[in-house]
């Protein structure tokens, strides 16, 4: 997808104007349709309330002395911004259907008379439908979300500022699989997926994507031994850059030397057109770990020999009974912008909810029952804090090809009786491997991006219904071997959120931003509002 001008500083001035996908009404109709169908079936209540249903709406007022950032500190103008967001969310929790869906439409009004006012969307939906029962299912999800254009221009503090680095990037998933048993000898799996990405700056790529993948796993006469095989063969096609396919298998024997530890090896050969104009074959081949040692920590790790060199898998995840962490280190080949890769509500919910299962497992001892209780109590732990559920470290940037991407993660989460903290590492590592590219993007100026960032989110509970937040964060983007692509962002923020009435919430937020790179530096200092109501 194209990330910035061919000075790789993402100017982004082909902006397209700021309204709505043309796909999101689709995608939210088609959710609608699945929701109804699927809570239909179960309208005798056996489910308890299967479909919560959570309109809200909610008015923001942020002065700001930098409203326009990233056009230059002899620019800097100082003004209001109104915001007017309604928004709905919605959870779908029955026999067949598990699913999470949150939208909200925010207008932007600016008293600058230079700055026209703009509608954003913001999207974060996925769910699972049971189809046919023990054997069809239909994955779904779409995040519509702000995204950085170039790793170098300048950083949006928040979506209230206008920014020409910025562009409205939205990312709708669909996923039907079957699953089943081959005649008591192999387990086999079939699932197709198809995806697209817009964006709404003239100068990034579209993105569609399609998959195919498919695998056999069975055991042997030896008890410990198992085995299985997979295939996929893949497309993506970029609106402003060189369509690519790829197709791998391999197979991969597992045996379990103790019920906690389990060695593995496999072997394949995977062909694709990265790399070069035309199709190329290798081998591939790996070895691997996977030790839980206790019910509460897990490790693995992978390593195996791909096309680009070394590839790998490594994580370790660990609870305790108030506090959990987590690390991850991948290395592969990446089609899309590493924030819409993922699907969920991102790192920081799922190491809630890990508390969470922790604190609530002696009470709920059906796994699904569990579940959904951990999910209910994560989000309700973050709301009453005031850390966002999806929370990122790090912002991606736009590519209009397929990239080598390494990325490391570190989360820490400690929830006292009145105090949470959170503490996040991430670093990526992005290279180009195209032969070439028509696409205009930053790696036009540099074959290696590497980002990291880190941010650290105090919150603490002055009441039943107030709370503190201090956050404290910083990413810095580096094009290796060129020192003028280079981009810095530091902020601070401090927070006081409050109950006013049974269904309405008030916020009161300072924050201070410093961005430095070699074109358009700023600094912004802001005092924010904010009241919702939840209906």
């Amino acid at each position: 997808m194209g990330t910035g001008t061919g000075t790789g500083t993402g100017t982004g001035t082909g902006m397209r104007n700021r309204t709505m996908h043309l796909t999101f009404p689709l995608g939210l109709i088609v959710a609608g349709l699945w929701i109804n169908a699927a809570v239909a079936q179960e309208s005798d209540g056996t489910q308890g309330q299967a479909l919560v249903i959570k309109p809200r709406i909610s008015l923001t007022e942020t002065w700001t002395d930098n409203i326009a950032v990233g056009s230059g500190l002899n620019k800097k103008e100082s003004g209001f911004i109104t915001q007017f967001a309604p928004g709905i969310r919605i959870d779908a929790k029955t026999a067949r259907l598990k699913a999470y869906f949150d939208y909200a439409l925010t207008n932007s009004f600016y008293s600058n008379t230079s700055a026209n006012s703009q509608t954003q969307n913001a999207l974060n939906t996925f769910g699972t439908l049971e189809a046919v029962s023990n054997w069809m299912y239909l994955d779904f999800s779409g995040l519509i979300a702000q995204q950085a254009i170039s790793a170098f221009g300048a950083q949006s503090p928040s979506n209230a500022n206008v920014n020409t680095n910025s562009a409205e990037t939205s990312t709708y998933r669909l996923s039907p699989y079957i699953r089943g048993q081959l005649a008591s000898v192999a387990d086999y799996s079939l699932r197709y997926t198809w995806s697209t990405t817009q964006s709404n700056a003239s100068i990034a790529s579209d993105i569609e994507f399609s998959d195919w993948a498919g695998q056999l796993r069975g055991s042997t006469p030896f008890q410990n031994l198992k085995w299985s095989i997979d295939a996929t063969q893949q497309n993506a096609s970029y609106s402003r850059g060189r369509a690519t396919e790829a197709t791998r298998v391999y197979a991969m024997g597992t045996y379990t030397i103790v019920p906690q530890f389990r060695v593995s090896l496999s072997s394949g050969q995977e062909s694709n057109n990265y790399a070069s104009q035309n199709v190329e074959d290798k081998l591939t081949y790996g070895y691997g770990f996977d030790w839980t040692p206790t019910e509460r920590t897990q490790v693995s790790a992978f390593k195996e020999h791909r096309f680009f060199g070394d590839g790998h898998r490594y994580s370790f995840n660990h609870r305790f009974p108030l506090s959990s962490i987590r690390y991850s280190d991948t290395k592969d080949v990446s089609v899309l912008p590493n924030q819409f890769t993922s699907v969920g509500l991102g790192t920081v919910f799922d190491l809630f909810r890990q508390i969470c299962s922790q604190q609530l497992s002696s009470i709920y001892t059906d796994p699904n029952q569990l579940e959904q209780a951990a999910n209910i109590c994560a989000t309700n732990v973050l709301n009453q804090s005031g850390i966002p559920l999806n929370t990122q470290v790090t912002s991606s940037f736009l590519s209009s090809r397929a990239t080598v991407q390494r990325s490391q993660q570190l989360a820490l989460a400690v929830q006292g009786a009145r105090n949470t903290l959170t503490v996040l590492f991430n670093r990526n590592e992005s290279q180009s491997i195209l032969a070439a590219s028509i696409g205009i993007d930053d790696f036009n100026n540099t074959n290696n991006i590497r980002q990291r960032g880190v941010s650290v989110n105090l919150s603490h509970q002055l009441s039943a219904i107030s709370s503190v937040n201090i956050m404290a964060s910083r990413q810095e983007s580096t094009g290796t071997g060129n020192s003028t692509l280079k981009a810095k962002t530091m902020m601070y923020q401090a927070g006081l959120t409050s109950k006013l009435g049974s269904k309405t919430n008030g916020g009161l937020t300072i924050r201070r931003t410093e961005f430095d790179n070699s074109t358009t530096p700023y600094t912004e200092n802001a005092l924010v509002g904010t009241i919702s109501v939840v209906f």
